[in-house]
Formats: structure tokens, C-alpha cells, sequence
């Protein structure tokens, strides 16, 4: 009887103390200034993984004692690293930052021509297999400002110069890197410049406020103003009217395709008027995690086979330009020198590691298990048709 007794005692306590343990690594990411929770901050193990994002309460998912140290980011702040676990509240500070300047370069100008540095990680996995993506590229984009002219422009992401690094991983413990892959697979293409959307009346009329709006499931939009500069979150699955801001990615949400998470998180400047648009978007980042099978992710072949993609990215903006529509088409037709553009780095855009080294250095020299590059094609994935790629002339891959 006592030995029971005993016995649930410990059990008891064993319990008590692993929920106390549990609840001690609760770590809630908020703003410096304000001390609201960041939604969607993304986490980053010592060796550059991905490990996740904050929920809507700004809380890090449960991060183990071999995790640390970690790399917290989010857009527009600058990044902190945690050597060891805690129970606490870790705020993080605005990054100074200056609006690209717009230039009008004609009296006819009827076109806006975007440049923009990306950075993104993608990840593509099936039951046995994962390939790891780190990639850096110049984008731009072109607004039409007159629906008469006949002229579309581009709103998704026209890839001027990139640099790409993989690594495969499998089951069978493979483990090799590589510059290139024949799948593409990363929803950072898709997302294109964010349209221009009405702000809230409560925005519009207090210059310091936060206003929430909740949709048919949770809260899908936070407004955050500081002055002139406004902050932006959005959960594009707590409501289809969510959807406005990925309108180029409306084919993608029907049957076969599961969007577990989607956020995005946006910064603007030099606000004036009642509206937000890409004249006054300085810096905007996005997290997707989804699932499906073969055609509905990206055109793989394989119809049956299940597949799991996740793409964190973040997009700068560099230059904003007023154009006329002559111009504007030289540009589509690739007559403005864009084989001379490389990688154009935004200040304090770099992707730091805990352990200092950047990202793209750590897919080539953490536990590789191969001593040279090589590329072991170890997904069991059919050749799919691959999307046109732009290849930088003036840099090396790696």
C-alpha cells in the first residue's frame, strides 16, 4: 500500500514539474516600443533551419535545449539571438529605415517600375525525402497606372538575378548540396507586389492606434500606425476577404491543395491619404506552409505523391521609378540592360544565423556527410516541367 502510495506521489510531482518546465519555455516576442505581441516573427536554429513563427499572441513554438541558440526576425526590426532558454518576454526594436525614393523620368509617365531584394527559404519535403532551399535575387515589377493603355505590366516577382543553394536530405541518411534543381517549388514567385487597399477609418483618423479586424475564424488583419509609418499583419486563411491581398494566387485555393498557415506582415511609409499602396510599402515578409499532391503542387508529375511545401520570404523594396509606357516596354522586352544587374542587397537585409555565418554559407559546411559539392538526386519525384529561370551573368552561383 505505501509502496503505491509512493508511487502516484512521484508520478504526481514528476507531472507537476514537467508542466512547470513546459510553461517556464514559453517565450512571447513582442515590439519594444509598443509591447504588443509580433504575430508571425520566424525563429532560426543555430545552424540557419527554419523552426517556425510566433502565433497570433506573439508566443515561439516549443523549442528543446539543443535548439539554442536561436535567431529571432521580423520585418522591420532588428533581429535578436538567444543563447539559451527562458521564460520571458523578448522584445525586439524598429530598424531605421529610409522610403526609396521615387523618380519621375517623364511629364508622361504612365508606368511604375519596381526594383526589390528577396530573400526566402523554402523547404519541400514527401514522407522520405526534403530538400532544403536558400535563395537571394533582384526583382521587379511593372504597375500599369492607366487600365486604357494596352500594357498588363507584371505584379508577381520577374526574377532578374538569383543565386540558389540546396541541400537533399533522406531517410537513409543521404545528405548532399548542390546550386541547382530541376523542381521548382517555392510560393515566393507567386506573391506579388501588394495591391493598394483602403485602411481602416479608425487608421485614417488616429496617427497612434491599433486596430484588429476579425474575420469568420480568428483575427485576420492587425493595423498597427506609428505617424506616418504603418505596420501590417494578415492572416490571408482566417477569412476569403483575406485573399485581397494575394489576388495572382486565387487558382491555388480549391480542392487537393491545403494551406496550413499563411501570414503576411508588411511595413509602409510617408502615409498621406486613406489608402495604402506599393508607393508607400517599404518592406514586406510572408510564411506559407501547405500540402497537396502531385499537379496541384506546381506541376509534378506524380500525381499521388504527397507533398508538403513551406517558403518563408522577404521582399525590400530598392527603387521605385515613374516611366513612360516606351520605356515600360523596353523593360518587358529585356532592352534595358537588365543582364548587368546583380545582386542588390538591401541594408540590413542579411540573414545572420545564431552562430554569425549566413545562411546561404551554412547549407554547404553543417554535418555534411559528403566532403565535396555534389548533387544526389534523392527526391522520388518524376522530372516535372520547370518554370523559365532567370541566370545572372556577372556573378558566380556560389
Amino acid at each position: 500500500m505505501f509502496s503505491l502510495s509512493k508511487s502516484r506521489f512521484i508520478f504526481t510531482v514528476s507531472v507537476l514539474l514537467s508542466l512547470l518546465q513546459a510553461k517556464a519555455r514559453d517565450i512571447i516576442v513582442a515590439d519594444s516600443r509598443t509591447h504588443e505581441p509580433l504575430s508571425g516573427a520566424s525563429i532560426f536554429s543555430k545552424s540557419g533551419t527554419l523552426l517556425g513563427v510566433s502565433n497570433h499572441n506573439g508566443k515561439l513554438p516549443y523549442l528543446s535545449t539543443s535548439e539554442f541558440p536561436i535567431t529571432i526576425r521580423y520585418i522591420g526590426f532588428k533581429e535578436r539571438t538567444i543563447t539559451k532558454e527562458m521564460s520571458d518576454t523578448i522584445f525586439l526594436t524598429e530598424k531605421p529605415k529610409e522610403l526609396a525614393e521615387v523618380v519621375v523620368s517623364s511629364k508622361s509617365q504612365k508606368e511604375l517600375h519596381i526594383l526589390a531584394y528577396v530573400r526566402e527559404y523554402s523547404t519541400l519535403s514527401t514522407y522520405t525525402d526534403t530538400v532544403q532551399m536558400f535563395r537571394e535575387k533582384t526583382v521587379d515589377y511593372m504597375l500599369p497606372l492607366s487600365p486604357k493603355l494596352n500594357f498588363r505590366g507584371w505584379r508577381n516577382p520577374r526574377i532578374l538575378c538569383s543565386r540558389s543553394y540546396y541541400r537533399f536530405t533522406n531517410a537513409q541518411g543521404l545528405d548532399s548540396v548542390s546550386t541547382t534543381f530541376n523542381n521548382h517549388f517555392s510560393w515566393a514567385d507567386w506573391v506579388g507586389i501588394l495591391p493598394e487597399v483602403n485602411l481602416p477609418k479608425s487608421v485614417v483618423a488616429n496617427e497612434n492606434v491599433t486596430d484588429t479586424i476579425f474575420g469568420n475564424y480568428s483575427r485576420t488583419e492587425t493595423w498597427v500606425r506609428n505617424g506616418d509609418k504603418l505596420r501590417l499583419e494578415v492572416d490571408v486563411l482566417a477569412d476569403t476577404t483575406s485573399r485581397k491581398w494575394v489576388p495572382n494566387l486565387s487558382a491555388f485555393f480549391r480542392t487537393g491543395l491545403d494551406y496550413e498557415r499563411f501570414k503576411l506582415q508588411a511595413n509602409y511609409e510617408n502615409l498621406t491619404g486613406n489608402s495604402v499602396s506599393p508607393l508607400e510599402l517599404s518592406e514586406y515578409s510572408f510564411i506559407i506552409e501547405s500540402n497537396g499532391r502531385g499537379r496541384d503542387m506546381f506541376l509534378f508529375n506524380r500525381k499521388d505523391q504527397p507533398i508538403f511545401v513551406t517558403t518563408y520570404a522577404e521582399v525590400y523594396i530598392l527603387d521605385r521609378e515613374f516611366i513612360p509606357i516606351s520605356e515600360a516596354r523596353k523593360w518587358e522586352r529585356g532592352e534595358t540592360g537588365m543582364d548587368e544587374i546583380g545582386i542588390i542587397e538591401a541594408p540590413g537585409a542579411t540573414l545572420q544565423a545564431a552562430n554569425g555565418c549566413p545562411i546561404s554559407q551554412l547549407f554547404f559546411v553543417q554535418d555534411l556527410t559528403t566532403s565535396a559539392l555534389s548533387y544526389k538526386p534523392i527526391m522520388r519525384i518524376l522530372p516535372a516541367i520547370a518554370l523559365a529561370r532567370w541566370n545572372c551573368r556577372n556573378i558566380p552561383s556560389s
